[in-house]
């Protein structure tokens, strides 16, 4: 059976984790910019924040504005079983983790629309910015990142910092998942529209609109998952 390639992120996090283990970094020091990690491994930014994101949901490392991103004080056993946590995800099936992601950007979206600062909701508006003009440049890797970041923000904007964590946690291995096996389309009208319906709804603060909009948005990703799921139980 061939063996699945690996992913950029969990070469970076894995790096990360052995330059702990051989002492060649320590806690609470600052990792190279982002763009410096992507030259050393010749992967996009993209693959690299969403590494960072993942080890930041799990409190490896911190984000300090204008100042870069640090390795936590924890002793280095401590950080060590976290990585090794960040690591399992490999063994969740996608399918499940697909099912969790619908239900916490349901209630996300919900939350968002009854709880969203005037702030949040113009962090949303510049995502969505963002990816309108990557939909138009036809920028497929900008695409990808901005909807993530799209999303992102919406979660952000729902008061609850532990769905917004958990979320960023699983989002990445989903939607790597969802483009290996070419069922994303990028350039698609009807997810762009979908996008533009859930900015109004949640400006609005109408959270059941958006709580069925977003069930409707994350149906193609959830049908693709009980395909693999009925593929797998056939194997």
């Amino acid at each position: 059976m061939e063996m699945e390639k690996e992913q950029p992120q969990d070469i970076i996090i894995k790096h990360i984790r052995q330059q702990l283990q051989s002492g060649e970094m320590q806690p609470g020091m600052r990792l190279p910019a982002e763009r410096k990690i992507a030259e050393q491994f010749g992967i996009s930014r993209g693959h690299v924040r969403t590494a960072l994101q993942t080890l930041e949901s799990y409190g490896i490392v911190e984000t300090k504005p204008q100042s870069g991103t640090f390795i936590v004080g924890l002793d280095v056993s401590a950080l060590d079983g976290l990585f090794a946590d960040v690591l399992k995800l490999d063994a969740f099936d996608f399918a499940s983790l697909a099912e969790m992601r619908a239900i916490l950007e349901v209630n996300s979206a919900r939350f968002c629309a009854e709880r969203r600062t005037e702030q949040e909701l113009e962090d949303i508006h510049q995502a969505l910015t963002a990816y309108e003009e990557a939909f138009a440049a036809k920028d497929a890797e900008k695409m990808y990142a901005t909807d993530f970041e799209l999303h992102r923000c919406i979660a952000a904007g729902s008061g609850n910092s532990t769905l917004r964590s958990m979320l960023m946690l699983i989002t990445p291995d989903i939607m790597s998942t969802y483009q290996k096996h070419k069922m994303c389309v990028p350039f698609a009208p009807k997810a762009l529209e979908e996008h533009r319906l859930l900015y109004r709804f949640i400006r609005e603060q109408s959270p059941e609109v958006c709580a069925t909009l977003m069930k409707t948005h994350l149906d193609g990703m959830l049908q693709f998952a009980e395909t693999l799921r009925n593929r797998k139980g056939v194997e």
